[in-house]
This record gives structure tokens, sequence and C-alpha cells, in this order.
């Protein structure tokens, strides 16, 4: 079976990494709690399944707004049928780089087929800067 293709990357360590934390609107950081990441991961699976760009790259910063909107359908119309049909989601662990922290999650289909890891980047501000899936 083919794999999924990445509907976003992590963000790169590049000019921007230095910028995520020192933004200027001086915003306290964001706790990510486990209540807001389940959240976050939820949403986000679920404009996949709803095949919605809009509302997909509505949960992130402005980097993950400018995911190609033909890599979002490929990935969504290749895991929208498999959403549907009924999925588990589960935390696997967590880690942090740079300004974002990143959550290590398990999707698992009722059709019994492949398992997808999901890796969520979230910055300190509560906005998704990446979801990639494998």
């Amino acid at each position: 079976a083919a794999q999924p293709a990445a509907p976003a990357r992590p963000p790169a360590a590049g000019p921007s990494s230095g910028s995520a934390s020192g933004s200027s609107s001086n915003s306290a950081p964001v706790a990510i709690t486990p209540q807001l990441e389940d959240r976050i991961v939820m949403s986000l699976l679920a404009a996949i399944q709803a095949k919605d760009y809009q509302q997909f790259v509505g949960l992130g910063n402005a980097n993950f707004g400018k995911l190609d909107k033909a890599a979002f359908d490929a990935v969504s119309t290749q895991l929208s049928p498999r959403l549907q049909a009924g999925y588990t989601a589960d935390r696997l662990t967590q880690y942090q780089q740079q300004a974002y922290e990143f959550f290590l999650w398990k999707i698992s289909f009722k059709d019994n087929g492949d398992d997808i890891i999901g890796t969520l980047n979230v910055a300190r501000d509560g906005k998704v800067g990446g979801f990639v899936l494998r």
C-alpha cells in the first residue's frame, strides 16, 4: 500500500527558528495540555476526513497555512474513507526541539490496514507548526 504523503513538514532549522518564541505579540506561551493536544489532533483528523483544507490550515501558524492544497487533497483523498470507517488515535510520546513541542501519535484504522504515525508540532503560541503522517 502506498504511504500517505506528509500534509506538512516540521519546521526547518533556519531563519524562522529563532522567531517562534520571540514574536512581537509578547503573549505568554500557551501550555500544551493533553486536552489541547488531543483536541488539535482530533480537529486535524476531522479536517482530513471532511477534505476541508481551510479547516486544516486554519489550525496552524502562517507557515502551516502555506501547505499546498494539492498535497492536502492527495492525503485527504487517500485517508478520508479510512477515517470515515473508524479509527483510534493514541498518543505515544512527546519531545521538544527549538520552539516547538513534538507529539507522536499512532492512528489505527478499523479496516485493519496499515497504521500511520503522526507527528504533531505545536509552537509555544498553541498554533500547529506541522502535522506529518507516515
